[in-house]
């Protein structure tokens, strides 16, 4: 166990969503918090930053066949970070952005939080203002969608009706 690894109280965010809950958070923010994170440490890239495309695959609802759905923008990035002490941290992140400078910067900062290192805190406050700019998105969707929604029940009263009328 690490040093580190003592440092900082449970994180609120689960590390599998912490990479989309920070890109909720915005770029300005995660670009400026990793570099302020940054200071004092060496940032060996492990996988060196690359943006592109990649190909989707989904599987259709009926048959469960996959299919593509196209190409999308891609971004990734692993990074080693070693403290003044020696102590290594390891983080890496996958983003749909055509961004590699964004994905060098949220594997930085997933390294912090998976090893609660200084700093895990800032993360967790960034990525909580992003799960909240999430969720204020999922509410308008949804809004959306319920607007649209058919309720069937009340066509097959007025079909009853109509046949009792009649």
């Amino acid at each position: 166990m690490t040093h580190h690894s003592l440092i900082g109280p449970a994180p609120v965010i689960e590390r599998r969503h912490l990479v989309a809950c920070l890109s909720a958070a915005g770029r300005e923010a995660v670009l400026s918090t990793a570099a302020q994170l940054s200071e004092g440490l060496t940032v060996t890239p492990l996988q060196p930053a690359e943006a592109g495309l990649a190909l989707m695959q989904w599987r259709d609802a009926v048959q469960h066949q996959p299919f593509f759905l196209g190409e999308v923008p891609m971004a990734r990035a692993a990074v080693a970070l070693v403290d003044h002490r020696g102590e290594r941290a390891e983080g890496g992140a996958v983003v749909m952005a055509d961004d590699a400078e964004l994905a060098q910067a949220l594997a930085l900062l997933d390294a912090v939080f998976a090893h609660r290192w200084p700093g895990a805190d800032a993360v967790d406050a960034l990525a909580a203002r992003g799960a909240q700019a999430r969720e204020a998105l999922r509410t308008v969707r949804q809004a959306g969608l319920q607007r649209t929604r058919v309720d069937f029940a009340l066509l097959a009263e007025a079909d009853e009706d109509e046949e009792g009328a009649a």
